[in-house]
């Protein structure tokens, strides 16, 4: 039996661990109980019927970044049981599960908002912002694996889309949503496509992706956004989304969301004067009324026309000498001709022509998003055949990007990149700190006995050796033993 004096050495390294100083916690162990995910996935009903629990399965899946592993299979071989005893068939059973993690997302970005109080910013300095991103794939057996066409680069790859909604507070942007899209065309060496039920949580998102376009499906993010209780002053999204069908039902949503985005020349007309113009003719009509702006330096042309299909009016600002803000360039590939000049369009007509560009900008913060959840947070880097794995995966990026935001936020970090850099470091050192302990843990038991046998101490040394190993496992991620 441990004496007393065993269980006042257990304590006082329990006292010791438990102080913020804890090595072996990292700020992920903490993000994830402040935020309370345990909870989160039992009301979203993300559960497993026995073995581990899913929060302690999601942990581990949310920390191979910061860990440099790109694979479970490549985790469990390390046989790193400071973080987890789990083999990889309980991980993959995981991923295969279809559920409910719309839900969830939604569930932390509430608690995130409750905790960081949204409500701080006004309401003008909200933004939701819209856009999609290319997914490419390599597999052809990955399920409803199809070619994308990418309007950016100008040809088809072989992968998925995805639609996201964001929130852009003022300060930070959160993914709130997203949609897979698939395209028509598909690799003739790939399975047959496998659509679900709607009704189901296993096939809404694979039928969604199938047989609804786009627009629809910002649209319905938006529409869930609300639902949820999260609001924003503006939508922002570019001109592939800047349909009059879109613009309109966003206002049916809600009188006080207002839109600004980017316009291209469609066959959409525009009334002015009496007359009905497509964009570039209502361009020509005006540039020789634009004039410099003094708190941009474009040269810009404000026109106040009636929103097409509404009688509401909206305001097209033409601005010359605009350029987005730089991407990365790619070597050998040539650079794209600026225009001439671009146009865009707010259905809040109280707003100045360049306060209009201004709030446009906000919406470069989703594609550093996409950037930044590729380049650190393996978005897209799933190699599993299964659709729910893979919408696991983009859920688990987005889930990664809401924490780094959040810690960063609560910590006044720099950048994510900064924070992200961090986080490794310290989930490396945590990984070194243990197996420095399997290391002394042998020198140790020696150690004691030595001493025992020389001061003639009656106690067993075992009972001290077992009380670090017992103090120790407890400060692991997770415990337990698949059943």
């Amino acid at each position: 039996m441990p004496t007393i004096n065993c269980r006042k050495f257990k304590g006082e390294i329990e006292k010791y661990l438990c102080k913020d100083q804890n090595i072996f916690e990292s700020q992920l162990d903490r993000a994830f109980r402040m935020l309370n995910i345990k909870t989160k996935l039992n009301r979203s009903n993300i559960r497993k019927k026995d073995g581990y629990h899913a929060a302690d399965l999601l942990f581990i899946i949310s920390l191979l970044p910061l860990l440099k592993i790109s694979t479970i299979h490549s985790f469990c071989r390390k046989h790193w049981h400071h973080w987890c005893v789990a083999r990889k068939d309980a991980f993959y059973r995981f991923k295969r599960t279809p559920c409910r993690w719309r839900s969830f997302i939604y569930m932390i970005i509430i608690k995130i908002s409750e905790m960081l109080q949204f409500e701080k910013y006004p309401l003008n300095e909200r933004y939701f912002v819209i856009d999609d991103s290319p997914i490419p794939k390599r597999g052809q057996n990955i399920e409803n694996v199809s070619f994308i066409y990418d309007h950016s680069v100008g040809r088809s790859f072989l992968g998925f889309s995805i639609v996201t909604l964001g929130l852009f507070t003022g300060e930070n942007f959160y993914p709130l949503d997203f949609a897979y899209r698939f395209g028509k065309k598909r690799h003739p060496k790939s399975s047959e496509e496998k659509i679900g039920d709607p009704r189901t949580i296993s096939g809404q998102m694979s039928y969604e992706a199938k047989h609804q376009g786009k627009v629809k499906l910002a649209l319905q993010m938006i529409q869930r956004a609300f639902d949820r209780g999260i609001r924003a002053g503006y939508v922002l999204f570019d001109s592939w989304y800047a349909w009059p069908s879109l613009i309109n039902s966003i206002r049916n949503i809600n009188k006080n969301l207002q839109v600004i985005c980017r316009l291209k020349n469609t066959k959409v007309l525009y009334e002015y004067n009496g007359k009905n113009y497509r964009l570039a003719e209502l361009y020509q009509k005006v540039k020789s009324t634009i004039k410099k702006d003094s708190r941009t330096g474009l040269y810009l042309r404000r026109v106040t026309v009636p929103l097409p299909g509404s009688n509401e009016k909206a305001v097209i600002v033409f601005a010359k000498g605009y350029r987005e803000p730089e991407e990365d360039v790619v070597k050998g590939k040539n650079k794209d001709k600026e225009p001439k000049w671009v146009a865009f369009l707010s259905t809040d007509t109280r707003l100045h022509a360049s306060t209009i560009i201004k709030k446009y900008t906000k919406r470069w913060t989703i594609e550093v998003c996409f950037k930044e959840c590729k380049q650190l947070l393996a978005l897209g880097k799933d190699q599993s055949n299964d659709f729910n794995a893979q919408v696991l995966s983009t859920t688990v990026s987005f889930l990664r990007y809401n924490i780094l935001n959040f810690l960063n936020e609560k910590n006044n970090a720099t950048t994510i990149g900064d924070l992200f850099q961090n986080l490794t470091d310290e989930s490396a050192t945590i990984t070194y700190a243990h197996r420095l302990w399997d290391f002394f843990r042998g020198l140790f038991a020696v150690a004691l006995c030595k001493i025992f046998d020389l001061f003639k101490i009656e106690e067993q040394c075992s009972y001290y050796i077992d009380s670090f190993n017992q103090v120790l496992s407890a400060s692991r991620p997770f415990r337990g033993c698949e059943t």
